[in-house]
């Protein structure tokens, strides 16, 4: 009974085939299981595929120069080792750091804090760049009624804004208005060809600036301005603020728990210096 027991387990050993590779560096392969979590969840189709064949170019690529380095490189395995293990023992503390922060760092930031770090601190917030507040419009160099439109862009009324939404809805390609948003002088390059405003003009705010490009007429408003080297308004620089004063907690957080857990060992005299 023992022997054709045997029997049938080599028979389904020899039965089971080995998985076929899907690609070869030298005399390394790859499997079909080895691509099991190179997509993510819900990618199908052309990404999916895509996907696949990215992993395995950059997996050729890897053996290929792993291959030529481990044979052209006199490589001290015993320096190498060590420096695998200070990898992975950096990567073990890093994770439990990340951990702790996750569920000890407090993450509410009052407007007070921020305020309060943007006064003690005004030399971190000098623009290296102009700042704009802008409202413009950008039409065909046909567009009807542009006297109008511009008696429109200046005025206060509410009516007049909304009628001016409406022109815009109807002629316009492009439009911005009421925006109250600071930008940099840089990002608005994308919108109209602020090059064409010189740098001296940017304090002459509620002026219609008219500027013709590639036959198409941009109105532009100014409505406030900060130059270069001067302060950052508040609320350009609140969301930084706030990441730095999280990332102060952070590294306290991260601090306080070293301290805490080297004293207890001491403490406990589970570390100590041999003389």
């Amino acid at each position: 009974m023992w022997a054709f027991v045997i029997s049938a387990s080599l028979l389904l050993a020899c039965n089971q085939k080995k998985p076929k590779p899907v690609a070869r560096s030298f005399d390394q392969f790859l499997y079909p299981e080895d691509l099991k979590d190179v997509v993510p969840a819900g990618v199908t189709g052309d990404d999916s595929t895509q996907l696949v064949r990215a992993y395995i170019e950059q997996w050729l690529r890897q053996q290929a120069l792993l291959y030529h380095a481990q044979r052209n490189v006199n490589i001290s395995t015993e320096r190498l080792d060590k420096q695998v293990e200070a990898y992975k023992n950096g990567l073990i503390v890093y994770e439990y750091e990340q951990a702790l922060v996750s569920q000890k760092l407090d993450t509410v930031v009052t407007d007070e804090e921020i305020r309060e770090y943007y006064d003690a601190r005004p030399e971190l917030f000098i623009l290296q760049q102009p700042i704009l507040k802008r409202s413009y419009i950008r039409l065909g160099t046909d567009a009807p009624e542009l006297d109008r439109v511009k008696r429109l862009m200046v005025s206060p009324s509410f009516e007049e804004q909304d009628l001016l939404t409406k022109y815009c809805a109807m002629y316009a390609t492009d439009y911005v208005l009421h925006d109250t948003t600071w930008h940099y002088v840089d990002e608005l390059v994308q919108e109209f060809p602020i090059s064409q405003i010189d740098d001296a003009n940017y304090d002459q705010t509620g002026r219609i600036f008219e500027i013709i490009e590639n036959n198409e007429l941009y109105l532009i408003i100014l409505h406030d301005s900060k130059l270069r080297e001067s302060r950052s308004p508040l609320p350009l620089v609140r969301e930084q603020i706030r990441n730095l004063i999280l990332n102060k907690r952070k590294m306290d957080l991260i601090d306080r728990m070293q301290r805490s857990i080297v004293t207890d060992a001491r403490e406990k005299n589970n570390i100590e210096i041999y003389n």
